[in-house]
């Protein structure tokens, strides 16, 4: 373990510049963005995209019931609003 010494002045600049940083981070409002799918449904590609995983883990959440699919024909859809539930809940890992 290392011991830093600094002068109070600086110690207190420094105390002062996390404040606001912190405070800064507490504004910060995030806002979904609208769904441009006109029916509430997303190929397994752009799900994938949007939450940035690969085809293997999604082939995981998908085994596991961890999100919802819909297959039609030979196309897998995922509802929209399963991309806030993949950040939102934390028993999807």
């Amino acid at each position: 373990m290392n011991l830093v010494v600094l002068p109070e002045e600086e110690w207190n600049q420094l105390r002062v510049g996390q404040n606001e940083i912190l405070e800064l981070l507490k504004n910060i409002r995030f806002e979904p963005r609208k769904s441009t799918h006109p029916y509430g449904y997303m190929t397994a590609i752009e799900f994938m995209e949007a939450v940035k995983i690969r085809r293997t883990k999604f082939d995981q959440l998908v085994h596991t019931n961890r999100i919802r699919t819909i297959k039609k024909f030979r196309k897998i859809y995922v509802p929209v609003s399963e991309v806030d539930r993949y950040f939102k809940d934390s028993s999807i890992p």
